[in-house]
């Protein structure tokens, strides 16, 4: 039997928190696109994108995901929610605004098969007030069970120390479409380096376009397909990725 998620409620969650321990090292992002998934197996993690979130001046909105993702009924299966700012009317970020968008994520990741959720939020620096605040709302809102994971640009784990203030259980840096100082953290991570920010380093998101040759050991791993999963893409990945 195959389950499909189609994800359109919005409400809250009880506020209690915590967040229990991942229990599989692989995980594949699924985003708005058809996905079957169930091929993976119960030994890896589908993380279905259950609908993004946008901040535009003192609005947000909320929209579900629309396409169909089949899973296996005995996969692990994590919930991801997208927020996104607005570029040309950045949010007020008033108390209000603050309640309405924790409200919305976390409706967004009601789905009783979320066995854990994730946070997936680019900010930039005048900004990052607003990650922090979001991801405390919503560790706050979420059984205290529900492992809470957050996706972090790489350069926030070499860089910044405010990350140590996030209220996630797991952080995962992407290494993938770095930007021009990309190139050189992969190398340094290639050749036995390690994340700057120790709270970066359990857990790690490559691509399946641009596999590095080596990883540090110990990690989680988020994979990333440019184009829809097929048994012989995730077969293709695994291969290259470092054992």
């Amino acid at each position: 039997m195959i389950c499909t998620l189609r994800l359109i409620a919005l409400a809250s969650a009880l506020i209690l928190i915590g967040g229990a321990p991942p229990t599989t090292p692989l995980v594949l992002w699924a985003w708005e696109r058809p996905e079957d998934l169930a091929f993976a197996g119960p030994g890896v993690t589908i993380a279905v994108l259950a609908g993004t979130v946008t901040l535009r001046g003192p609005e947000v909105f909320a929209r579900p995901r629309l396409q169909p993702a089949k899973v296996g009924p005995s996969q692990r299966v994590a919930g991801v929610v997208h927020v996104e700012i607005d570029r040309t009317q950045p949010p007020s970020w008033s108390e209000s605004q603050r309640a309405r968008t924790a409200a919305l994520v976390l409706g967004l990741l009601r789905d009783s098969r979320f066995v854990e959720v994730q946070i997936d939020f680019e900010v930039r620096a005048s900004q990052r007030g607003v990650l922090l605040d979001l991801v405390r709302d919503v560790r706050d809102g979420l059984p205290a069970e529900r492992h809470l994971s957050m996706t972090a640009l790489a350069s926030w784990c070499e860089t910044e120390t405010w990350l140590d203030a996030a209220a996630a259980d797991e952080i995962v840096p992407m290494l993938f479409r770095m930007g021009q100082n990309g190139e050189k953290l992969r190398q340094r991570l290639a050749t036995g380096g390690d994340f700057r920010l120790a709270r970066c380093r359990t857990a790690i998101g490559v691509a399946t376009d641009t596999p590095p040759s080596r990883l540090p050991a110990g990690r989680r791993i988020w994979l990333f397909n440019p184009r829809p999963w097929t048994p012989d893409a995730l077969d293709a990945i695994r291969d290259r990725l470092p054992a």
